[in-house]
């Protein structure tokens, strides 16, 4: 990648500039801080959350927002979608999986453009806990994210 960071997937589809390096958090409730809060309390590590954005097709990590997201495709089986070290032909991949957002999610926005290159966002609810995706078009996801803003 251009920026340095590693990953153990060949290149995707994803646009170069949707990778970032995990900065250090400051210890403030930042979206870095949340994400390792979280990670923590699910009994991982820092390391495991960067090994977790290895594998993504994005990975944005600044103080704002923490996204993890990968290409998928919309009608495989949820199991499927949520394992991330299942990898999708490239060709087939219709939505963007949701693995992890901290922060701002109206930040999402910043990046609109990328977000409707693919017709479909899936995301899971973890407080919800049952596994089910939600599935929603990519350009109501972003109605949605402005009706927050």
């Amino acid at each position: 990648m251009k920026d340095g960071t590693k990953s153990t997937k060949p290149p995707s589809a994803a646009p170069e500039g949707w990778r970032a390096n995990i900065p250090a958090s400051s210890g403030s409730r930042n979206a870095v801080a949340l994400a390792e809060n979280y990670y923590q309390a699910a009994g991982r590590t820092r390391v495991d959350m960067e090994q977790d954005g290895a594998l993504m097709d994005i990975c944005i990590c600044t103080p704002l927002l923490v996204l993890m997201a990968r290409l998928v495709e919309s009608t495989a089986p949820s199991r499927l979608v949520v394992n991330i070290n299942h990898h999708f032909l490239k060709e087939r991949c219709d939505a963007w999986h949701l693995h992890f957002v901290a922060g701002l999610a109206p930040r999402l926005l910043d990046y609109e453009h990328f977000i409707l290159m693919q017709p479909w966002i899936l995301t899971q609810h973890g407080k919800r806990g049952d596994g089910r995706l939600v599935k929603l078009s990519s350009a109501r996801f972003c109605r949605l994210l402005r009706a927050q803003s």
